[in-house]
């Protein structure tokens, strides 16, 4: 894979939203029960959360600030090392003396994953308080991408927000069974522009069983959503979309998968990139199973995220 830097396209973009520092675990054959040890193939300590999509959407060429929060910690460190190293623009990286920095443990097997996650409240909080409105007014962007749940909980009104400053809006809800079924998360899926859960999200943010398949969560969201762009990610079969009475889905392409650990965040900085170009709904679908199935390709979130180049060539 290329690491030459990017040209930057016009269209930039805000992604706000926890940042967390992953101890990813990978490699396993399976999910340990309670009581069992099971040994990785792989460790690895990489940025999660908001930096994912931040990380994946620079790859390919878009002047991208993140908008989040970090302790005075070493696992902060690894998160504003590692956005450095990205050629991203980090003034709105926050840092909290007193806060810890978000911390998730990555279970990760070739076909799925699990997590373990502590999130001091105050270090979001305080992120959010400070420096969303400073990246709002900041140099001119053309989309938000709100990164999980706990940006919609704290701003209920950040899509409205958003629309004043002539900004375009999506929203990745990420899982907490509680949190999705909250008045505020709800609002925010309703209200953005692009709404982009996978099935298990989708099935929770409706209230239906976990069983219901992705084109009937697709459906039901839509319905409600009859001005915006929904998609429903369903992992490892594709992702299916809809906008207004249009509907499409996308397989991913055939890939050696080894670590699923990120590929629904790449596989929006993929979608997020093709709409940005004003591509059809078919075609930013296609390209974010793409940019998500090469993230499997290697242990870690953003490890093995594309750039441009890597997608010309594979072309």
């Amino acid at each position: 894979m290329t690491t030459a830097p990017p040209g930057l396209s016009a269209a930039g973009v805000i992604v706000a939203g926890p940042v967390y520092c992953d101890l990813v675990f990978a490699g396993l054959s399976g999910l340990p029960a309670l009581g069992e040890e099971r040994f990785a193939q792989r460790f690895l300590v990489s940025a999660g959360g908001s930096a994912i999509t931040a990380i994946a959407l620079r790859r390919l060429g878009r002047p991208v600030r993140l908008v989040a929060q970090v302790g005075a910690d070493p696992h902060g460190r690894v998160i504003r090392e590692t956005l450095v190293r990205e050629g991203l623009d980090s003034r709105w990286l926050a840092q909290h003396a007193e806060a810890a920095t978000p911390l998730t443990v990555v279970l990760s097997t070739p076909a799925d994953r699990a997590f373990v996650t502590y999130l001091d409240e105050r270090a979001v909080v305080a992120a959010l308080d400070e420096v969303l409105d400073d990246a709002l007014d900041g140099p001119p962007a053309r989309h938000l991408h709100v990164a999980g749940f706990p940006l919609a909980q704290r701003h209920p009104d950040v899509v409205e927000r958003a629309h004043t400053a002539g900004l375009t809006v999506s929203f990745d809800p990420g899982w907490d069974e509680s949190a999705l079924a909250t008045p505020a998360v709800r609002r925010v899926a309703l209200g953005v522009d692009i709404l982009l859960p996978n099935r298990l999200e989708a099935c929770r943010l409706l209230e239906v069983a976990d069983t219901t398949s992705a084109q009937s969560a697709l459906d039901a969201l839509a319905s409600q959503r009859p001005d915006g762009i929904t998609v429903v990610k369903d992992g490892a079969v594709g992702a299916h979309g809809a906008a207004g009475g249009q509907r499409a889905f996308a397989p991913p392409p055939r890939v050696q998968a080894v670590d699923p650990t990120g590929a629904g965040d790449v596989f929006d900085a993929g979608f997020l990139d093709a709409y940005l170009e004003g591509h059809a709904l078919e075609t930013c679908l296609k390209h974010g199973a793409r940019c998500g199935a090469l993230a499997t390709t290697a242990f870690g979130g953003a490890t093995a995220a594309p750039y441009r180049t890597d997608l010309e060539e594979r072309a």
